[in-house]
């Protein structure tokens, strides 16, 4: 059910990360960490995830040893996360920290694991401080408690080929009538899709449409709620970004035939984007930061590489925008045997030098306060950005929305139908 993931030195890693700790969005002092507890202590830490490779928080452990050598921390990769991490957790062997995510919690079925989590809110148990976490990704529940804490963030935007636009005496759009104009022009160039996808249906319509319905609707209340429970009549808010979608569907700067020659929406996605004939590509950030360890792997690459970044989709008018999520958020087990001791390894990670760091080697978005991007990420320093925990849509909203735009996408609704069947998805 599960495999070990062995501690490897990771010091090349840190100087990467290192390296990218400029272009900062705000600046702030923040005081060296200083231990709490016997830093003598002996004890294990294990924490359970769904990423197979997790090098990026095994830094973090060497990082906390040298402040509490005799702790022991290990990472457990689980299969089939979203069903064996209840069957572990109900177990004798369990987890001091587990990953937990947005989408489970407008799912009943994840309420024990959510019940089984401490709550981080309560400072004075706990003694984490949550001040370096960007406020606008905690999500409290209704209690007031917070049983999840974002560590690593992303969103979803579109890979750029800077070097393509060069050589086509092409701008990079900043709006949606420059989008269509890019388009057009790589169109009469001889580029069959200007943009491109996966064959699945959560890149296209996140990428394309999360920001564009999630303007429409963040400062509606009543409509979020009615969204959220999934009421019929709710699906006449989803009709100008369906609107959008029939209308973007017919400019022909997506070929979905293309799209379906993709077989996955991660690493077929980064090789065919550095065969280096896509101008634009569909992504989430996740996808983003696979494409370095891959850059050596792709032969077109390696003989013609290009200068490439990431960009929100400018589908408005007004530009673009980024809808930002946690990627990851941990979980502490309250029935931990150690739990003062993985509490206090929260501590240290959900500070700005370590949430950084775990970004950038990872390399996606810091959940910290202080933005610290790599020259990929750099354009999202000048791109509005949205939460979805702070505008409260949940996600089986975006499930309907992807949904119906979807089927808009690929001729299989029309917008009257899709609208009439939210909820029903």
């Amino acid at each position: 059910m599960y495999n070990k993931l062995l501690k490897v030195s990771l010091g090349f890693l840190l100087i990467l990360s290192i390296f990218g700790l400029g272009g900062c969005k705000k600046k702030t002092e923040e005081k060296s960490f200083v231990p709490r507890l016997d830093t003598q202590t002996k004890c294990k830490i294990e924490i359970a995830g769904r990423y197979q490779n997790f090098e990026a928080l095994e830094a973090e452990f060497d990082r906390f040893n040298e402040f509490y050598p005799n702790v022991e921390l290990s990472y457990t990769y689980l299969d089939n996360y979203k069903v064996t991490i209840s069957t572990v957790l109900a177990g004798e062997d369990v987890p001091d920290i587990f990953m937990t995510f947005p989408w489970m919690l407008d799912k009943t079925n994840y309420n024990p694991l959510l019940d089984n989590a401490e709550n981080l809110a309560d400072a004075n148990a706990t003694g984490i401080e949550l001040s370096a976490v960007n406020q606008k990704l905690l999500f409290y529940m209704d209690n007031g408690s917070l049983p999840m804490v974002p560590v690593l963030c992303a969103a979803n935007g579109m890979l750029v080929n800077e070097d393509l636009f060069k050589k086509e005496k092409i701008e990079i759009p900043q709006n949606w009538s420059q989008l269509v104009e890019a388009c057009q022009k790589f169109k009469d160039a001889g580029y069959k899709s200007p943009i491109l996808s996966d064959r699945y249906d959560s890149s296209i319509m996140a990428s394309l449409i999360y920001p564009y319905f999630t303007k429409e609707v963040m400062n509606n209340a009543e409509a979020i709620s009615k969204l959220n429970k999934l009421e019929p009549s709710a699906g006449e808010y989803m009709r100008s970004t369906l609107e959008w979608v029939e209308s973007f569907k017919n400019y022909g700067f997506l070929d979905m035939d293309e799209c379906r020659k993709l077989k996955d929406n991660y690493e077929a996605v980064i090789m065919r984007f550095f065969e280096g004939d896509v101008p634009m590509m569909l992504a989430s950030a996740d996808v983003a930061s696979g494409t370095k360890k891959r850059e050596s792997l792709s032969a077109n690459f390696s003989t013609n590489p290009f200068k490439y970044s990431f960009h929100s989709v400018p589908v408005m008018e007004k530009g673009g925008a980024v809808l930002e999520v946690p990627s990851v958020e941990f979980s502490v087990n309250k029935s931990s045997k150690n739990l003062e001791m993985t509490n206090e390894f929260m501590r240290f990670l959900l500070r700005t030098e370590e949430l950084n760091n775990l970004a950038m080697i990872k390399r996606l978005i810091t959940c910290s306060t202080v933005y610290s991007f790599d020259d990929v990420y750099a354009p999202l320093g000048n791109t509005e950005h949205l939460y979805q925990l702070e505008v409260g849509i949940l996600d089986n909203t975006y499930v309907q929305l992807r949904v119906a735009a979807y089927r808009i996408l690929t001729d299989k609704m029309t917008v009257d139908e899709a609208i009439a069947n939210y909820g029903k998805y």
